[in-house]
């Protein structure tokens, strides 16, 4: 089956609603892509405002129907509490990146393993995927120790070009 995107994937789990960012996520997305705890190991253009938050849900949007990006709103209790994204997006090759965040107020309850498996089961159920990478900060134990549960290996003979201290970890499907 190759996934088509027509419409935004709504995806549950026991605890979770993973679902289409909407304008009434403005300040929990301003709050979430703000954090300094979060960017400490995250290179990205920061949102100033809720209106620098507003323009980013809109470019997601807009990378949904260009089939380049599928970005989670991850729900917790009737809350926002943090972000799953398929990017770079590339069905013709069986490939997409994935990144995620999530509120420190909320980790280590499982949340972010709980989404990570969901996700990647769309992915590679729905979406033929069948190599996924992600590249996180060589510090970021949390998410390194969260891409070992799930077989992603680390790729030690390549690096992030744009991002010094990234590293690349790839999961390859087996078919």
């Amino acid at each position: 089956m190759t996934f088509n995107f027509t419409t935004f994937p709504i995806l549950k789990t026991e605890r979770l609603i993973l679902r289409e960012l909407s304008f009434d996520d403005l300040e929990a997305i301003y709050e979430l892509r703000s954090s300094e705890e979060i960017n400490k190991l995250i290179t990205r253009k920061t949102p100033q405002n809720l209106d620098d938050a507003k323009d980013f849900i809109i470019t997601c949007h807009q990378e949904f129907k260009n089939e380049n990006r599928i970005f989670w709103a991850i729900e917790f209790d009737d809350k926002l509490v943090g972000t799953i994204v398929y990017h770079r997006i590339a069905l013709e090759n069986n490939y997409a990146e994935i990144g995620y965040e999530l509120n420190p107020k909320i980790q280590q309850k499982g949340i972010m393993s709980e989404a990570m498996k969901t996700v990647l089961e769309f992915g590679i159920l729905q979406m033929n995927l069948k190599i996924i990478e992600a590249y996180t900060h060589k510090n970021n134990v949390a998410s390194i120790a969260l891409l070992e549960k799930y077989n992603f290996v680390f790729q030690t003979e390549r690096r992030c070009k744009s991002v010094e201290n990234n590293r690349i970890w790839k999961l390859e499907v087996r078919s």
